[in-house]
């Protein structure tokens, strides 16, 4: 099987491709960005794709929540990685020589103590081992911890640099076909309204409550159709399948809410 990931090699979604091991993988394809990672998959029904969702400092990969909801793909797995980064610079570079950063803009947000502590201006690249392309005398890179073992032209200047020490992101498991494990212990779900109203939220938190579902992960993201319409996603910590579930899906429809299920897996963490 073939599993699509955000390339290059090195990124933290290359060692989350290589840390999944639910599915025999043979071949990893890196893409250039999360759009081609989940396009890639969506059109290539009998493989697999890996992308982040949620980290545990700056909170949701908004372009993968949209992506869910905009194409034809389905969440089948579940896998977390620490993450964890350095300051590469060339050899010979010291600390006090460095006046710009660069990395992709997650990395960037998630060492930004870091940054405003030692007065770096910062930009931007595609991923985040491409950024040690863009290394000079005065500028060095953050990028996933340990990559100097690997490459001789670089040196780490500093460790462990981001700005709370248990960072953490979420990676979802996409496929193009819709796959239900037997025994799921996770479900995701999509909530529309049919309209603004009055306790849309609670509504939906309330159906919920009511059969003791808890729900690990909740976020609202835009329509896109006018200001102040958006769409739920929820996570609870069961099955699609149970019966409870199943109840708070005929509320939620009976209270006008379109819901989708766009996962029920047993999580692989």
């Amino acid at each position: 099987m073939k599993l699509y990931y955000l390339g290059p090699k090195g990124t933290f979604s290359h060692m989350a491709a290589l840390n999944y091991s639910a599915t025999t993988i043979d071949e990893y394809i890196p893409k250039s960005n999360l759009y081609e990672v989940v396009k890639a998959v969506e059109s290539d029904p009998k493989n697999i794709a890996i992308a982040p969702i949620e980290n545990s400092i700056e909170g949701t990969i908004n372009i993968i929540a949209d992506a869910l909801t905009a194409q034809t793909v389905h969440v089948i797995d579940e896998l977390h990685l620490d993450i964890s980064f350095s300051l590469y610079a060339h050899k010979g570079t010291r600390l006090e020589d460095i006046k710009e950063v660069v990395s992709i803009a997650p990395a960037v947000n998630q060492t930004s103590k870091f940054i405003k502590e030692h007065n770096f201006t910062y930009r931007y690249s595609d991923s985040t081992v491409q950024s040690l392309e863009e290394i000079d005398a005065h500028t060095a890179a953050i990028a996933p911890i340990g990559l100097e073992e690997t490459n001789s032209d670089v040196i780490a200047l500093q460790q462990h640099i981001e700005d709370y020490p248990h960072n953490t992101t979420r990676f979802l498991v996409l496929s193009a076909e819709e796959k239900y494990a037997e025994k799921a212990t996770d479900s995701i779900l999509l909530i529309t309204p049919d309209e603004d109203k009055p306790g849309l939220l609670a509504s939906i938190l309330n159906a919920f409550a009511l059969f003791n579902i808890n729900l690990s992960w909740i976020e609202s993201r835009p329509l896109k159709t006018q200001l102040g319409m958006y769409h739920f996603f929820v996570q609870a910590d069961c099955s699609a399948e149970e019966i409870e579930m199943k109840k708070v899906i005929t509320i939620l429809k009976t209270l006008d809410f379109n819901v989708k299920v766009l996962g029920n897996f047993n999580k692989n963490i």
